[in-house]
């Protein structure tokens, strides 16, 4: 029972906290997946349930109202994505990863974009010095491919594989001029650093690409024909390359189609200059993106990129410093008031002391409208009830924590 006007107090604090607005809920993880529009964050260690992220894709897949790009280096995603392909609850999905390497390499890109990620390569294996003449034999080589084949790196390597006389009758033989032939052949040196330099190429896409292969699909392509999902390996010895080449692949997609969902399952990043990353966030801005991002730790994996997500799930994080750090990110604080006593006691006379009530105020502290504490599993009556995720949509303003045993 209190005494004073503590119960008024109280009632004013809890009725001033109401801007919180953080409530109670309870949904499963499919039911919240079918029902979700829009950019989406999941967060934390739950991000590591492959089960769940399984069946993100495969709502993705239901919905079938925008192609779906998926970029994994998770080879249980994929064992189980290939497991429900085969139970027949997964259809129209393709796969490229180390065990199903069909992905053609730079099949549609122009002459420009193969060269520039020559040049890259080249840089990056110390050959700077040679980089304008690997260039003038690279064009040359190209505009040979070009006048016979669809350009692609295949069809490049395959060329490579002869030496630079047969190559430069070739090129005469299909109606180009002497210049082209007389590229190739006074730029002998150059010719041998460009198939040590494709060499490393095809090691840097090794995860999705088998030498030679010709199988005429790519993102270009995959979001043209009928597949309603394409997960791609996104691995590399050499991230920042593998990245930038994702970016162009993109970039083309787009220009075919005016929308496409990526998931990106844990991606890695260099820095906070990848060009895929940034990419992504620009054309997640610009609408023609729709940005899944999955990931144990968001605040780390996307190198300080801003998380201005409409749809958000987050999971405790190892570090409780990073959760509320996200937790301030997403929702930000509200002022929360709470009683405090302000009377002091009486002064005592002949050993008595008077008794008198204790008199009330309202004090307020910046909080986090979602604690790392809030998340933590709660001791019950009879057991201890499950850890909590706090989970935010674009439905209301409201943020839900709901049992993560349930979602």
């Amino acid at each position: 029972m209190f005494t004073g006007n503590k119960a008024m107090i109280l009632r004013e604090c809890e009725h001033r906290n109401g801007v919180r607005r953080v409530c109670k809920g309870r949904i499963d993880h499919k039911s919240f997946f079918e029902n979700i529009e829009g950019d989406l964050l999941i967060t934390g260690y739950g991000a590591g349930n492959r089960t769940m992220v399984t069946d993100l894709i495969c709502s993705y897949a239901k919905k079938d109202n925008i192609p779906t790009l998926v970029l994994s280096g998770d080879f249980d995603l994929f064992r189980m994505l290939r497991g429900k392909q085969a139970a027949g609850e997964l259809d129209r999905m393709m796969l490229s990863w180390p065990k199903e390497k069909n992905y053609h390499l730079f099949y549609g890109m122009s002459d420009q974009q193969l060269l520039r990620f020559i040049q890259m390569t080249a840089e990056r294996q110390g050959y700077g010095g040679l980089i304008d003449r690997v260039l003038v034999y690279g064009s040359a080589l190209l505009n040979i491919v070009s006048a016979a084949y669809p350009l692609s790196f295949p069809a490049m390597t395959e060329l490579l594989q002869q030496d630079d006389d047969f190559i430069s009758e070739y090129a005469l033989n299909s109606g180009l001029s002497n210049v082209v032939a007389d590229n190739i052949r006074a730029n002998h040196d150059a010719g041998i650093v460009l198939r040590r330099v494709c060499s490393q190429m095809e090691h840097i896409f090794e995860g999705l690409y088998e030498g030679g292969v010709d199988t005429q699909y790519n993102i270009q392509k995959g979001v043209l024909e009928d597949n309603s999902v394409m997960v791609f390996y996104s691995l590399s010895s050499d991230q920042s390359i593998f990245n930038s080449y994702l970016k162009e692949e993109i970039f083309d997609a787009l220009n075919r189609v005016p929308r496409i969902r990526v998931v990106l399952d844990d991606a890695i990043f260099v820095d906070e200059r990848d060009e895929l990353l940034n990419y992504l966030f620009d054309m997640k801005r610009m609408r023609k993106i729709e940005l899944v991002l999955v990931s144990t730790n968001a605040k780390e994996s996307v190198c300080g990129m801003g998380l201005n997500f409409a749809n958000v799930v987050l999971f405790q994080h190892d570090d409780l410093t990073v959760t509320e750090e996200l937790s301030k990110n997403f929702w930000g604080t509200y002022p929360y008031a709470y009683p405090v006593p302000v009377a002091g006691r009486p002064p005592a006379f002949l050993g008595l002391t008077i008794k008198t009530s204790v008199h009330w105020q309202i004090a307020t502290e910046e909080r986090l409208r979602v604690r790392a504490e809030d998340l933590y599993a709660q001791q019950g009556l009879f057991f201890k009830v499950s850890d909590l995720i706090a989970i935010k949509t674009t439905a209301n303003d409201n943020v839900y924590l709901v049992e993560s045993e349930s979602f």
